[in-house]
């Protein structure tokens, strides 16, 4: 293992000096004239459609929900916070095991927290990436077998909930009604993963033949980087144990996360149960990964308001579930922060 315990690191940007060279290449810097352009025009859709939502939800209203609020429901939601990425370092390390690279659980723990920060105050979500990736390196990971376990850790943790999606829609014909094609949806996205996976794990060999072809003409300084992650990649083939069992972490990853928003919409009072919510959070989920405006701002309410509004719910409520869900995030992202302040000492 390399020195987890005490390698230092002041920002993402770092990754640039000799000790993270490796793995700095293939998470990028984002420093290019578009990304800025591209982060202008989130920050400008962002603004736009929390305008555009406040002018249905009045501020009022959504404050005087939030402030009725059951405080023993939002606890709950607050410690299922803390189980959450318990359960994804215990996930993440299993992969690594797998491959001979065995760091404590506590520190990779630290990382998904630390990775929490730069998720919730970077404008995407490629500083949290960094962060594991470079914490996988540091823990003796190749930077392939770092790309690879976070690219297998996030496709399980998809595939887990999508099937509980698709389990949602098949126990309530109500949420086939009142969300008309969900269940076509969530089945077309359920094959994309399962062959995605099917492929990466067990390529064809015309599939393995194209890889090499393309590899081949990638330019040099690409070609050998490249390599190790599609070496890295083929190595999880002999593990399916370790897969299988990463993949019910990640079923019961996904429950703490249903679990979550149905805890915040009952300190609420919303009249929504369990059940829907089986397909209300990844829905909701699904929509806030594009990359439309900061951190999903203004796309959460959004889709919160229409979702909610299915089952009766007014757009103030839906508003303040999206806000206080997005309160709860911020104050474990200051949590990774104040970590990551104490690992620069």
């Amino acid at each position: 293992m390399r020195d987890a315990q005490s390698a230092d690191f002041s920002s993402p940007s770092d990754l640039a000096n000799p000790v993270g060279a490796e793995f700095e290449h293939f998470a990028g810097s984002g420093r290019s004239s578009a990304s800025r352009r591209g982060t202008w025009l989130r920050i400008t859709a962002s603004v736009a459609l929390i305008a555009l939502i406040l002018s249905q939800a009045r501020l009022d209203a959504v404050l005087g929900a939030m402030a009725g609020v059951d405080p023993h429901w939002i606890a709950l939601a607050v410690a299922l916070q803390i189980v959450g990425p318990a359960i994804t370092a215990l996930r993440w390390r299993g992969l690594l095991a797998a491959r001979g690279v065995t760091p404590g659980w506590s520190y990779l723990w630290k990382s998904v927290l630390v990775s929490g920060f730069f998720r919730q105050f970077m404008p995407t979500i490629i500083g949290g990436d960094v962060i594991r990736g470079y914490d996988a390196w540091r823990a003796g990971a190749s930077a392939g077998l770092a790309v690879m376990s976070l690219l297998l850790d996030r496709l399980l943790g998809l595939l887990a909930l999508v099937t509980m999606t698709l389990g949602g829609v098949l126990l309530s014909a109500e949420i086939s009604a009142r969300l008309p094609g969900i269940g076509l949806y969530a089945v077309a996205v359920f094959a994309v993963l399962v062959a995605l996976i099917a492929q990466i794990l067990l390529p064809s060999r015309a599939s393995l033949r194209l890889g090499a072809v393309g590899i081949a003409r990638l330019p040099a300084m690409l070609r050998g980087r490249v390599t190790k992650i599609a070496e890295a990649l083929i190595s999880y083939r002999d593990a399916r144990g370790v897969l299988v069992q990463a993949l019910a972490l990640s079923f019961v990853l996904q429950l703490t996360v249903i679990t979550f928003y149905w805890s915040i919409g009952r300190a609420l009072g919303l009249p929504v149960d369990y059940g829907s919510f089986l397909v209300i959070a990844p829905v909701a989920i699904f929509v806030m990964m594009l990359p439309i405006s900061i951190n999903g701002i203004g796309v959460r309410e959004g889709v919160f308001v229409f979702l909610l509004g299915q089952w009766g719910v007014a757009p103030a409520e839906a508003v303040a579930l999206a806000w206080i869900e997005y309160g709860i995030f911020l104050v474990f992202g200051l949590l990774g922060g104040g970590l990551y302040a104490l690992r620069r000492r």
